[in-house]
């Protein structure tokens, strides 16, 4: 009797399991975010600056997410890819010879499902967005982003795919509002992000979707530990923001959300950050196509819960493009390669070559401040130049110099100024660069001596500029950027000139590089003692 009953209850256990098995949905969840045009081979130097390996871009993403999708096929799982925005670029070629539209065609080809455009997307595309909404074969989301006349902009989307009904919504950041180029937001309205995304969330609750994903282009935090302790004494002392939120902040004050995929902050998390309290699943990948983003959620539809999640790589929930492991897809390695030539963007074009190691350095001189800085005197022809060394974000060994490699290491589209100064403004700016810690700023066409032993404000102890001492009174043409033009990095007294002491050129500091390196190929740049410490 009792073996028919232990029988008959290991029978029902086994019937639930199987049932319970057929209810669960895999989702093969696929996202990029901080593309900013990077779609084709590059070499990964962050890994090994000597000897890079060599990353597939879109077409090594494709060899995997086509494989899941023929898989899909036979198995009936699902498969998604979104991205969470900045997925142009001010500094590609390949987007300013196509007014984006290459990377709207690109987009198209990979599959993309939807998209939030990002802070960065609407300092390039501005007023072309109904042009690119219409080439899209996917939605742009953003329910945080209105106009007056037709909105380019859904809210939220709803997929079915087997069963499931997916609703997906983006945000993007309200700091948009605040960017340099004013002309490219005229007409648009950005609200705060707490008030939309609640309000968006109910409505897909409404439409009774089983599955809730924010495209939300906010950012996750550096340190996830450090900000939420931050996070709970704000919620400790009831202070509750409602816009500028980042990420982290969304996932916490919007009850409703099952997976958050995070843009904007180019730090890449291995596993997701899961909100205690609403336990919503955030993701973020590293910037610039080095990595897709990959994750396998498994879905109970009677439930109408993710019971679990699995990664497709061994610990992380990014999947590193290696072309050793992820072989590119010819078709789509054939595709970029014709948006390249078509938009004349082949950014393995080589400039020139080095015959020693570009280094950048945080203080004094080196080889890439150098450079840096006679490119800038040998296009405007000024007396004088001077830029930061943040301006410079990687070294570039001997051999070779790729386009490609001077936009890693010129990442900012910083215009060219000519500003006239006398030379005690001049002198001023230089003991400014040496105030605290600081070490100084790049510079060329002179030379500047100074002693951090002395009090601010008189650390500088000698100027030259064109072999002869600088003149207080004389009126010099000095090159910079216009970041620094601007009274930023602490160059205040910038940002008190009229307009007539400026000339703008249309060159970025990073055009005016890569004209001297193909003026002067092959470089051998060396330090010539132009910034000394005593």
């Amino acid at each position: 009797m009792f073996k028919r009953l232990n029988l008959l209850l290991l029978l029902i256990f086994f019937a639930v399991e199987i049932l319970s098995a057929q209810n669960v949905k895999k989702i093969y969840l696929f996202f990029t975010n901080d593309l900013h045009a990077r779609i084709g081979h590059q070499k990964a130097r962050f890994l090994n600056p000597n000897f890079p390996p060599s990353l597939g871009g879109g077409a090594s993403a494709t060899t995997i997410i086509k494989s899941f999708k023929a898989k899909a096929q036979q198995s009936g799982d699902i498969v998604l890819l979104f991205d969470s925005g900045d997925f142009l670029s001010r500094t590609s070629d390949l987007v300013k010879n196509s007014g984006g539209r290459a990377m709207i065609e690109y987009m198209n080809k990979m599959g993309y499902l939807a998209a939030v455009p990002g802070v960065e997307d609407f300092q390039v595309a501005g007023q072309r967005w109904d042009d690119l909404a219409g080439l899209a074969a996917f939605p742009l989301l953003a329910c945080n982003v209105k106009r007056e006349s037709d909105n380019p902009f859904k809210p939220y989307a709803i997929i079915d795919q087997n069963g499931l009904k997916i609703g997906v919504f983006g945000v993007l950041s309200q700091t948009v509002q605040y960017i340099d180029e004013s002309e490219q937001i005229e007409g648009y309205q950005f609200l705060p992000e707490l008030p939309a995304a609640r309000k968006t969330v109910q409505k897909l609750k409404q439409e009774d979707c089983d599955l809730i994903i924010a495209l939300a282009h906010l950012g996750l935090p550096y340190d996830a530990e450090e900000d939420y302790q931050l996070l709970k004494e704000q919620d400790r002392q009831n202070l509750k923001k409602t816009s500028f939120l980042t990420s982290m902040e969304l996932a916490h004050y919007v009850d409703g959300i099952d997976v958050l995929l995070s843009g904007r902050m180019h730090r890449g998390y291995d596993q997701p950050w899961e909100d205690p309290l609403t336990h919503t699943l955030c993701f973020q990948n590293y910037a610039r196509g080095s990595n897709l983003g990959a994750v396998v959620l498994h879905y109970d539809a009677v439930h109408q819960a993710i019971i679990k999640y699995e990664y497709l790589s061994e610990k992380s929930a990014m999947l590193l493009l290696t072309e050793d492991e992820f072989w590119p897809d010819p078709e789509m390695a054939h595709f970029i390669d014709s948006l390249q030539s078509v938009y004349h963007a082949d950014p393995d074009s080589v400039l020139g070559y080095t015959l020693n190691a570009l280094v950048r350095s945080s203080q004094g001189e080196s080889p890439f401040n150098n450079l840096m800085c006679d490119a800038m005197l040998e296009a405007t022809g000024a007396d004088f130049a001077f830029n930061s060394y943040n301006s410079l974000r990687q070294n570039i060994p001997i051999g070779p110099i790729t386009r490609l490699d001077i936009v890693d290491a010129l990442p900012f589209a910083n215009q060219l100024v000519v500003v006239k100064i006398t030379g005690k403004m001049l002198k001023d700016l230089m003991e400014r660069s040496v105030v605290g810690n600081f070490m100084g700023v790049a510079i060329g066409g002179g030379k500047v001596v100074y002693d951090p032993r002395k009090p601010n404000g008189r650390r500088i102890v000698e100027v030259t500029i064109g072999g002869k001492p600088l003149n207080p009174q004389k009126m010099y043409r000095v090159a910079t950027s216009s970041y620094l033009a601007q009274g930023n990095g602490g160059m205040t007294p910038l940002s008190f000139l009229d307009d007539q002491f400026f000339e703008y050129t249309t060159l970025s500091v990073r055009d005016a590089v890569m004209q001297y390196i193909k003026r002067h190929s092959p470089l051998k740049i060396i330090e010539d003692g132009r910034w000394v410490r005593k």
